[in-house]
């Protein structure tokens, strides 16, 4: 059987690794806690217009926060920018977010942890077998300085990082993953408010609100396992061993206005770019027989978007808010293209008791 195992090889060599592995796509959606993200990729935060300005809270406050987000996608675009033809999916993600403000050499340190779900629906991109594996998503803790909090002077500066934990779902034998492949992730971000009426008194109650974070990202282990993957034409096995992803970077802008405390209206636009993720070590084994075929490195996303943002919040009583975003993808390449995305946030606020003498 020797002539035909070499028989077999050589047809395998002749196989492009395109037709197999281009096809074979993985991704997943999150990020931060609320957006989609490529290979469970957490690299993005889920901060709102206004939110560094919460640094003037009093200490002790403690907040619980609930997020409940849908976004649908017409086009899955692939790392080299090509839209595949007839792809689309339906996305929805829930996190709860809790929230607690201390002090820390007499500036205010906030300290928060997120537990997020997420799955897809009517999933479909050519060439793959649009298996989803849902349900957790990597949880993440967070903790935010505030350099600057002064309400008085309306103006803002903190530092936060957020620890993303390799503690989510992920199956290496489905495409579609909501969570990373064992990766862990440092994000740090930077957040600065302005208000603009003490520049200009016709903008009071106006406000200029600036994000930008960079993604760290450790490797991860095991991304693909694909039991005889779609467009192989010999049965067996495709797996990777590592993937890697490169620094991402996301930046926010928003102009914001708010008439009275905790009612506002804010128009932004966010732009990210990096977090190309290839995986390596790759081979495809063919079922019954000695055969291994090596395979190259294979980039598999990236995560560069402009997106657009309206966001706005209206307060039911004094320490009950309810806040939405609405956002869509003016660009893409790598992932899912939001052609509209809705997400909605409860906020909860306990502020501390005070105590009169």
């Amino acid at each position: 059987m020797a002539w035909l195992d070499q028989g077999l090889a050589l047809q395998l060599k002749r196989w492009t690794t395109g037709a197999l592995i281009v096809t074979s796509l993985l991704f997943g959606s999150l990020a931060g806690p609320h957006a989609a993200a490529i290979a469970g990729s957490d690299n993005r935060s889920f901060t709102y217009a206004g939110d560094y300005s919460a640094g003037s809270f009093p200490i002790g406050t403690f907040i619980a926060l609930q997020y409940l987000g849908y976004s649908r996608s017409n086009a899955f675009i692939n790392s080299s920018g090509r839209e595949l033809p007839n792809s689309h999916a339906n996305i929805f993600y829930e996190f709860t977010r809790l929230t607690y403000f201390a002090q820390l050499w007499g500036h205010p340190l906030v300290v928060e942890a997120v537990v997020p779900f997420a799955t897809l629906t009517d999933v479909n991109i050519p060439g793959t077998n649009n298996f989803v594996a849902g349900g957790l998503a990597d949880p993440l803790f967070l903790l935010t300085y505030f350099f600057v909090a002064d309400a008085n002077i309306q103006r803002w500066l903190g530092f936060t990082s957020h620890f993303y934990l390799p503690l989510g779902r992920y199956d290496s034998r489905k495409v579609v993953n909501v969570s990373t492949a064992d990766q862990f992730t440092y994000l740090p971000q930077v957040g600065y408010t302005e208000g603009l009426g003490k520049f200009v008194p016709a903008m009071k109650g106006f406000f200029l609100d600036l994000i930008a974070s960079a993604s760290l990202h450790t490797d991860g282990n095991d991304p693909i396992n694909f039991l005889n993957p779609e467009g192989a034409r010999f049965r067996g096995v495709l797996t990777y061993d590592t993937l890697s992803q490169k620094t991402s970077y996301d930046v926010k802008a928003f102009l914001r206005y708010e008439p009275k405390t905790f009612l506002f209206a804010a128009l932004g636009i966010e732009k990210s770019w990096g977090g190309e993720q290839t995986v390596s070590n790759g081979r495809f084994t063919v079922a019954g027989r000695p055969i291994v075929i090596p395979q190259p490195d294979l980039s598999i996303s990236k995560e560069n978007f402009l997106r657009g943002h309206f966001q706005f919040q209206i307060p039911l009583g004094h320490d009950f808010l309810v806040a939405a975003d609405v956002f869509q993808d003016f660009d893409r390449v790598g992932g899912f293209r939001n052609d509209i995305g809705v997400e909605m946030r409860l906020t909860k606020l306990f502020f501390p008791r005070t105590i009169n003498r």
